[in-house]
């Protein structure tokens, strides 16, 4: 079936790989990413927030085709509508890899709009440094998350790591405050609010929907108002992200997969494959067959 992305991975999936400690189809925690990098040696989607915590040595991987490196005292952090793959690890590396699926987290009574401006951050940065006390102390929740799953089924104990869960959010939030950003209140409406919610709709769908008009009848905006705040927000156009979000999918699927370009161009909703070949070498400079190639 070509209407699903070709390279995705539930928690469950990798829970079943034996992967690392996990609650169900929400939460995968694990030390063992030495182990496992083949597992995620090419790009693939997580339908899950990944934090990576590095205490030793370093993690080269890329988000969205673009190289990232988590080295010591570095938090990665990557969103579900990112590409993600790990290219090497060093043979010294420690650390961490935390997986929360979208749905629980939706589920838990976090205010989303409170941590808006962490997620604007975190798409354009999505590693930071941080004090190494600040490590220290993400891994001793680490540890004590780990205790939790672990420990004998009880009536409360969904609800006590659902309140874990919560406190570690807010403290990477603390984190994120003092070393990446100044404390945003995002209010309702306001620029930050439609960078979400047009990346919310952006991530559901880009591959169907290439034009500003649909996304802006959704935010009941005019197309020139969005891409105007989109503009403002992070630095891109409405239409320069959808066009970011189609060139990566392409590429991915030029490298990765085994479907054909006209395949890929019905994938991806052109209305040919010769209309697809043009975008992508106005956007790349390559055409798909020469990217293919290389």
């Amino acid at each position: 079936m070509k209407d699903q992305f070709l390279f995705s991975i539930t928690i469950e999936q990798l829970l079943h790989q034996r992967i690392g400690k996990g609650l169900g189809s929400n939460i995968v925690l694990s030390t063992q990413i030495k182990e496992y990098i083949d597992l995620f040696s090419f790009p693939l989607r997580v339908d899950a927030v990944v934090l990576l915590v590095c205490t030793k040595g370093s993690l080269n991987l890329t988000i969205n085709l673009t190289e990232q490196v988590v080295t010591t005292n570095n938090y990665g952090i990557s969103l579900p509508e990112n590409v993600i793959g790990f290219n090497s690890v060093s043979d010294d590396f420690e650390g961490y890899i935390l997986l929360l699926s979208m749905d629980y987290l939706r589920k838990l009574s976090i205010d989303f709009n409170d941590l808006l401006p962490y997620y604007v951050y975190v798409r354009n940065n999505p590693t930071f440094s941080v004090a190494p006390s600040n490590i220290e102390t993400i891994i001793r929740y680490f540890e004590l998350l780990s205790s939790l799953i672990e420990a004998e089924d009880t009536k409360r104990k969904n609800s006590i790591i659902d309140g874990f869960i919560i406190s570690l959010i807010n403290k990477l939030a603390e984190d994120f405050d003092y070393f990446a950003l100044k404390t945003i209140q995002v209010k309702t409406k306001s620029k930050e609010y439609y960078y979400m919610r047009f990346v919310e709709l952006l991530q559901q769908n880009f591959k169907q929907h290439h034009k500003v008009g649909f996304y802006a009848e959704r935010l009941s905006l005019t197309p020139k108002y969005l891409s105007t705040l989109m503009k403002e927000v992070s630095g891109l156009s409405a239409p320069q992200w959808i066009n970011d979000y189609i060139v990566v999918e392409a590429k991915t699927l030029l490298k990765f997969s085994d479907m054909n370009i006209m395949e890929i161009s019905d994938y991806l909703n052109f209305p040919n494959q010769s209309f697809f070949s043009k975008y992508f070498k106005q956007h790349t400079g390559l055409t798909p067959k020469q990217y293919r190639s290389n």
